[in-house]
């Protein structure tokens, strides 16, 4: 009797283990998606670097008109390439209160780094800029492919110019996008 329950036993413990580490919340492992808002139009793939952070690229056109202390600009469409890496600080709490994480839903915090480059514009002539934008946001599912985001942030942002008149300003991002993963 005594060897028919240390094997039942066995097998129990044996089965808690692996539904255990199969319900692991985390990132997905890779993600592409398209995403469009108010600012512009981006294609993004968003890569697993550890359960809780996700590496996010991207390539669009981004409005942008300038900065907070200089709004004379007219607005500019210029293609935005940006590598943010993303920390989904409550993915564990959504999954543990059965909330969807499908898709990376969660809410997150990033430093988003963005290069507006200056020789392909869709209007105006101004130079490139590289931004650094410390970013909080959500990111929620509807339906089984649909995407938002929704968020902001306030950042640094360094204008190229020639050597006398190169600025740097503060710059600010406004997070809110619906798209499509692939």
């Amino acid at each position: 009797m005594q060897r028919k329950s240390i094997i039942i036993m066995t097998i129990c413990l044996f089965l808690a283990l692996n539904t255990t580490a199969q319900e692991e919340a985390s990132v997905e492992k890779s993600i592409f998606g398209i995403q469009a808002g108010i600012m512009g139009i981006w294609a993004n793939n968003e890569k697993k670097l550890s359960n809780t952070i996700a590496l996010r690229s991207e390539i669009g056109f981004e409005m942008t008109g300038g900065t907070i202390n200089d709004r004379k600009d007219a607005p500019i469409i210029p293609l935005v390439l940006t590598v943010e890496p993303r920390y989904y600080y409550d993915i564990k709490k959504r999954h543990s209160k059965g909330l969807r994480i499908d898709n990376n839903s969660a809410t997150f915090i990033s430093v988003k780094i963005s290069y507006h480059a200056d020789w392909l514009m869709l209007s105006g002539k101004q130079p490139g800029n590289i931004q650094i934008m410390p970013t909080y946001a959500g990111r929620g599912c509807i339906g089984k492919h649909f995407n938002y985001e929704v968020g902001g942030g306030i950042g640094y942002q360094y204008t190229f110019t020639s050597i006398e008149k190169q600025k740097n300003d503060w710059s600010f991002n406004i997070v809110l996008r619906i798209g499509y993963t692939f």
